[in-house]
């Protein structure tokens, strides 16, 4: 039996597909290459997506939506394997910033047509104009749920 047969409201098959896709993708995503976790490789990504200055854990554990600690805790298992370094802030010794090797670069480099070929076999079938909605929708989910964390974390203050 699948979700797609269960007899529920639209809210919670999205809900339940989400779940889902979720699991799905960090599978598929644990296969593409043995190196390194799908989630570890989305932390890289993160990582290589602050042009202005390095991140700090924070910063990073504040775009994966985690803690401090998950974060610290793969970035050392990342910096043993040689994709990142962290070094203390300069300005902030609490501070721990993040910063990707060459290692890290030359590993997505070689990584490149794997990821294009995954990414085009996941969204296989779905048309720009679709695409487009579901990232509206999607962002309106996002926007949802981080509103629904800051009032959580407003009512335990």
């Amino acid at each position: 039996m699948k979700i797609t047969d269960f007899d529920i409201s639209r809210q919670a098959f999205v809900y339940g597909a989400i779940h889902m896709l979720s699991n799905h993708l960090q599978i598929l995503g644990d296969r593409i290459d043995p190196t390194i976790s799908s989630k570890q490789w989305f932390l890289l990504v993160v990582v290589s997506k602050f042009k202005e200055a390095p991140p700090n854990v924070s910063d990073v554990a504040d775009v994966l939506c985690t803690s401090r600690q998950n974060v610290k805790k793969m970035a050392n298992i990342l910096e043993k394997r040689g994709f990142l370094n962290m070094k203390t802030d300069k300005n902030d010794l609490r501070s721990t910033q993040l910063f990707l090797t060459e290692k890290c670069s030359n590993y997505f480099k070689s990584r490149e047509q794997k990821e294009t070929e995954y990414i085009e076999r996941i969204f296989s079938g779905i048309d720009n104009n679709a695409l487009e909605l579901l990232c509206n929708e999607l962002k309106k989910l996002l926007e949802n749920t981080d509103k629904l964390l800051e009032n959580d974390i407003n009512a335990e203050s």
